[in-house]
Parts: structure tokens; sequence; C-alpha cells
């Protein structure tokens, strides 16, 4: 199904261009994101309320037992986490027209639809996820997701990025995010040293943690969001990560041989000791390499900058849709 076709079926306006190009609008008051997928298309819609476990099965048992949806629709429920640590609750609709007249489809579907989500107790968002106040003016996506807003909300909200993007540059800039990732990255690598502590397992999700501990970290201590910061989560994360292997083996030392009370300083003295540092450096490639995962997964994160959120906020006003009390 094309972009133009999706546009004309669904009555969405379209934002963006080339693969982000998308169709908005409201889905009986859900506000809603479309895109095409091969000879379907994909909705996802904004939710006041996580879908349950048990709202989940109810709606797919109910749309299984239809002979108009089976094998042509499926619903999956979703909780999303964006950079910003916005929460966004969407469950999302995926259509699978095959062979079949869309129009006519969709036009059997979408009554049947509304009904099982409204009796499931499944409603649409409401509220300004800025100001949690309801009367939104206009559809756009923020956090994540294409929800209802506020346009003052919007507008206020990037004056303040641009703010506290002024206020960065005299009030410490890169030192205080250095401070706080040093900190951040600390608190990130725990998990992971639990973990080869009490079970003798590299967990890569784990050592992702120390990364998204650092970027965090830097952000929190108010520290400017830039490329040098990727850079610092970067090599920190790897640094971090040895020290997390080599701490393992002091503590099994320590334990196994409590007469030999070394130091970790003297540890770290050993590790480049040319001939007696050997195994720790060969043991140290395992934590290189799930330091290279971790970091791997959460990438799209620590290469988020300051100007990356004024960039989105930007485009959400840019794209942003005005819709009437009707439509809410």
């Amino acid at each position: 199904m094309t972009f133009e076709e999706m546009i004309a079926l669904t009555g969405f306006r379209g934002v963006g261009d080339g693969k982000k190009a998308s169709g908005r609008g409201m889905l009986f008051g859900f506000p809603t994101e479309v895109v095409t997928i091969g000879k379907g298309l994909i909705f996802v819609c904004s939710v006041d309320t996580l879908v349950t476990a048990k709202q989940y099965k109810a709606i797919r048992r109910r749309l299984k037992q239809d002979e108009r949806t089976k094998g042509k629709l499926t619903v999956t429920a979703t909780i999303h986490k964006d950079a910003s640590n916005t929460t966004g609750k969407f469950f999302s609709i995926m259509f699978n027209f095959g062979k079949e007249d869309p129009t006519q489809l969709y036009e059997q579907i979408m009554p049947l639809l509304e009904v099982i989500l409204r009796e499931e107790g499944v409603y649409p968002a409401v509220n300004c996820p800025i100001c949690e106040l309801t009367g939104g003016d206009s559809l756009a996506t923020y956090g994540g997701r294409t929800t209802i807003v506020h346009m003052r909300c919007l507008q206020k909200r990037k004056d303040e990025q641009l703010e506290t993007l002024e206020l960065k540059k005299y009030s410490g800039g890169h030192f205080r995010g250095i401070i706080g990732g040093l900190i951040g990255g600390v608190v990130g690598a725990i998990p992971a040293l639990f973990a080869l502590y009490f079970f003798e397992y590299y967990v890569g999700v784990l050592f992702a943690i120390i990364p998204v501990g650092i970027y965090y970290g830097w952000k929190l201590f108010g520290g400017i969001m830039s490329r040098f910061t990727t850079v610092f989560a970067i090599l920190y994360t790897i640094v971090v990560a040895v020290l997390v292997d080599l701490m393992h083996i002091w503590l099994v030392i320590r334990a196994e041989f409590p007469r030999w009370q070394i130091t970790f300083a003297e540890m770290i003295e050993l590790y480049f000791h040319p001939q007696a540092g050997e195994y720790l450096r060969r043991s140290s490639l395992m934590a290189l390499l799930f330091s290279a995962i971790g970091i791997f997964v959460a990438w799209r994160l620590i290469t988020r900058t300051d100007k990356h959120e004024l960039a989105d906020l930007e485009t959400a006003i840019e794209q942003a849709i005005p819709i009437s009390p009707e439509d809410r």
C-alpha cells in the first residue's frame, strides 16, 4: 500500500517525508499515527492507562472469533520509554489486507474494533503529557508517541529547553557532566558486578546499564549533552567494564585466599605487569566484548544530545495538527 493510498483510506493528515512519513489523526477518539507496511497498515494509538494482560487477551480473543478479522488483524499492547524517559502508553493494530479490497475490509473491521475497545475498557489518552490537563488543541508527537497536547505547552517546553542550553554554558558545562557521569557509571556497574560475583555470568543487558548510568548521571548533574558526552560514555564504559572484571577476580581471590589480603590498587598494578598480568588481561577481553554489546544496546540513548531534544520539540511544533473539541 502506498502512502497516498493510506491517507485516502484513513482520512488522516500526512506528515514527514521519505521513510519518516506517516499519517496522523483521531481514530474513534484515540490520538493515532499510522504507517504503511507491505500490503498493510500499522496504527499506533495512545491510551490513558497501560493496557493490561487481561484486556489484551480479551481483545485478541474477540477479534479472532469474528470471521471478518481472522488472519487479517493483529493487536499488540506495548509500553514504551523514549530517551527523555517520558512514558508513552499505547497499543498497536496491524492490518494485513493481502489480496482483499482495503476499503471494504477497513469499513468492516473498524466499527467492530471500536466496540471491542470500548467494552473492554480501553480508553484514549486525553491529557496533555506536559501539563497533564485536558483540553488539548493539537495532535503532536511528544515522548515517543502521537498524543493530544496544548500548543502553548509545547512552545513553553521548547523555550525551557533553549533556556536550559544557555544556562548550561555558564554553569559548569562539561565539568558537571563529567562528575555526574563518573558517579553514574559506578552505579550502573553494580548489577553487572553482582551477576558476575554471585552467578558467574556476563550479561550484555546488564553491561548496557553502565553507559545508561553514565548518560543519566551526566544529565542529572546538568552537564551539556553533546558529542563529547557520547565519546566519554563509550570510553568510560570500557574502563568501568574492565574494572568490574578486575573487581570480580579480586573479590574471588579474597574469598578463596583470606590470608592473601591483596588490595584492589595492587590488583590494578598487577593488571599492567608484563608477565603476571597476562591472565587478567585475557579475562578482561570478555568484559570488553560485553561492554561493546552494552554500548550497542544503549547507542540510541547515549548519542542523544541537547540539540536532539530541541530538534524533536521543533519538529513536534512544526508538524502539530490542530484539533477541535469534537475530535476529542
